[in-house]
């Protein structure tokens, strides 16, 4: 996955993610899409779009590091 195709992720998590609760503030930092994958689902579980914004954190975590 390149840097292109992963700032563009993040963007559409962001969209998402605006409107949940969370831990701080609701920008696409690494820190914040792994808080969000472990501890989001509390409050936001039940949100449209929860499942979504939750897929696109979790392929960001898992390509981000290829991409550098």
């Amino acid at each position: 996955m390149t840097v292109a195709q992963i700032l563009n992720l993040r963007s559409q998590w962001e969209e998402l993610a605006g409107g949940f609760k969370m831990n701080g503030r609701y920008d696409g930092t690494i820190n914040n899409l792994k808080w969000f994958v472990h501890y989001g689902h509390t409050s936001n579980r039940f949100r449209e779009g929860f499942d979504e914004a939750k897929s696109i954190a979790q392929i960001i975590l898992s390509n981000y590091k290829n991409a550098i």
